[in-house]
């Protein structure tokens, strides 16, 4: 396995303005699990194409190990893909497919069969090998792809939104098997989907991207807990978090933030005030995430509100509610034991470190 090093990498189509990919630099490490992220038509998939050799690299610099490969041929590269679509051959049996990418390298029998049997046992897949594709489930078949890329023992994994084609219980049972499969092989994988639940249960790192650039690198827990700006924050976590925008008050000892309607109050401690102070702005965007909503009343520093209930989503353990603030709709996750009944009335609050604040034009987050 193999470092994947990204140099200020820039793609543009020829007769389009915008940029696809616009000057991503990026430090994947040996053996790391990374997922590029986004939403659709970002530039997640074209970064993934261009690390592969599909796409042609407009500026910048793409290194594999120890060498740059910009020019090199997709088979000269040392990847293994997975695509999507299986992408498998429907007359060749699951050993077929999976050995056929060493047999066109001239590799000795022995040692394909070897390398078959050794990725079969790791995929669960022994019992399978006789068999076609058009007899295997969903999840059998995505296994078999995934089989056919570790024959091979490349420098690093692409994988291309490999899950998308599962219903749900098989995308989680899948992903299971992806993180497993990762830390056996020890394997250097660069994971593209637009699903940020995929990214935050397989990742070590995610990377973020927006219209062609990159938002923020980091890990699971560090994007959820300090995004850099309101579109990772809002990108990051499920339900969405709530946005609300503030107007920026001077109180006896401090700032608070209230909402148009005054419907929102928040206090803010000293280190939160000196922010606002340096970013010198009279209003902001408050963020809180709906898991963060308490519906008991909190006393001292943090976020107050009123909201009356719209909507009720049962979802076993935890019921998704839907309120309104004033002009404002935001999203509560409660205990489903919770009486509630559309139409009440409710307090809620969240603590001062639950709080997130961003500046109201560029978006970056201000604490």
């Amino acid at each position: 396995m193999s470092s994947v090093t990204l140099r200020e990498l820039t793609k543009q189509y020829a007769g389009n303005a915008g940029l696809s990919l616009d000057s991503v630099s990026l430090d994947v490490a040996h053996g790391e699990f990374i997922c590029l992220v986004g939403p659709s038509g970002c530039g997640k998939t074209t970064a993934l194409r261009m690390i592969a050799g599909l796409e042609s690299v407009t500026s910048g610099e793409i290194e594999i190990g120890d060498r740059v490969v910009n020019d090199l041929a997709p088979r000269d590269r040392d990847i293994a893909l997975v695509f999507q679509s299986y992408a498998l051959y429907p007359h060749m049996t699951v050993f077929g497919n999976m050995s056929f990418g060493l047999k066109i390298r001239k590799v000795p029998k022995d040692e394909i069969k070897a390398a078959v049997t050794d990725a079969a046992r790791i995929l669960d897949l022994e019992q399978y090998l006789d068999r076609k594709p058009a007899q295997l489930s969903g999840g059998q078949r995505q296994r078999v792809a995934l089989g056919r890329a570790i024959v091979r023992n490349p420098a690093a994994f692409l994988m291309d939104e490999p899950l998308s084609n599962l219903d749900a219980k098989l995308r989680v049972q899948t992903r299971a098997e992806i993180a497993r499969l990762h830390h056996r092989l020890g394997a250097t994988m660069i994971y593209v989907t637009h699903d940020q639940v995929e990214a935050m249960t397989m990742a070590d790192r995610i990377a973020v991207i927006n219209l062609g650039k990159l938002e923020q690198v980091g890990s699971p827990r560090e994007l959820y807990l300090r995004p850099a700006n309101q579109f990772v924050a809002g990108f990051i976590g499920s339900p969405s978090m709530n946005f609300v925008p503030m107007h920026v008050e001077s109180i006896d000892g401090g700032i608070r933030v209230v909402s148009a309607g005054g419907d929102m109050d928040v206090n803010l401690d000293d280190v939160e005030s000196a922010m606002i102070h340096r970013a010198g702005v009279s209003d902001v965007v408050l963020g809180v995430r709906p898991e963060h909503l308490d519906h008991r009343p909190r006393s001292g520093r943090g976020l107050q509100l009123s909201a009356s209930v719209d909507v009720i989503e049962f979802l076993g353990n935890d019921e998704h509610v839907h309120l309104s603030s004033g002009s404002h709709e935001l999203v509560a996750i409660v205990d489903a034991r919770t009486p509630l009944t559309i139409g009440d009335t409710l307090t809620l609050s969240a603590s001062s470190e639950a709080i997130h604040l961003f500046h109201p034009e560029t978006g970056v987050a201000l604490k």
